[in-house]
């Protein structure tokens, strides 16, 4: 079985979220696998060190290429000063010998510079593009794992609100329960208490439409207008009968 490199790892995981179902009544908020999708970003993160590595290979290469540079630019100038050594060992063309050595030297120097150079060229060029790629690879991981914790923590404020709501509610219900009960009780202990004479009329409970006295027999007093009309009263029903 191949080995899953970092960006098809990645389009995995999109796939993943692609065909994660919706949650009920909404059309942006997705019922994401927390397990699997765990499981996919740990294999992304053993898979990051690889990455790491292979771009410290490439810097290493860099060195090396930079090492052979210099093996071969010192290799020209050694074999330019030996050249030149043996044109001065020459007395006749002592005079020309030194000309040619110090031409020679200066292309090797020039040679050797311009290898460098490239080398130094190279190796910064590709340092830099596996720079990017690495920071582009873990952008993207970023963002997934920022976008389904997003994901999550608004799944998780919805799930406060509505309990919330509902302990809310069952409050107000307990707190109504317990109303119904104080008044049930307070007209239950009324209604037990020892009745008081019936003589005995508290001056707040007697109004002022019930102008009424009780005699020392415990009869009824009326005014002398009360008196008069229930004579009347009296009066017409027995003609009637």
């Amino acid at each position: 079985m191949a080995k899953k490199g970092i960006e098809e790892m990645i389009s995995e995981i999109e796939i993943f979220i692609d065909n994660c179902k919706y949650q009920p009544l909404s059309s942006s908020k997705i019922v994401v696998p927390k397990d699997d999708l765990e499981q996919m970003l740990n294999e992304l993160k053993l898979k990051l060190p690889n990455e790491i590595e292979r771009c410290k290979k490439i810097m290493r290469n860099k060195e090396a290429i930079l090492a052979d540079a210099r093996t071969r630019a010192d290799s020209i100038i050694t074999e330019s000063v030996a050249e030149a050594n043996k044109l001065v060992d020459q007395s006749q063309i002592v005079e020309l010998a030194n000309i040619r050595a110090n031409e020679i030297l200066d292309m090797a120097r020039s040679q050797a510079d311009q290898i460098v150079n490239e080398a130094n060229a190279d190796a910064n060029e590709i340092r830099l593009g596996s720079m990017y790629y690495t920071k582009d690879k873990l952008t993207e991981v970023s963002n997934y794992i920022n976008a389904t914790l997003e994901a999550e923590k608004a799944n998780y404020d919805n799930l406060i609100q509505s309990l919330q709501s509902n302990l809310d509610i069952v409050l107000n219900n307990t707190n109504e329960i317990n109303g119904d009960i104080a008044n049930m009780t307070g007209a239950a202990q009324q209604a037990a208490a020892p009745e008081d004479d019936p003589q005995a009329v508290p001056e707040e409970k007697v109004t002022a439409e019930e102008d009424r006295n009780y005699n020392v027999y415990g009869k009824t007093e009326y005014s002398d207008d009360e008196e008069d009309d229930e004579d009347d009263d009296f009066d017409d029903d027995f003609l009637d009968d």
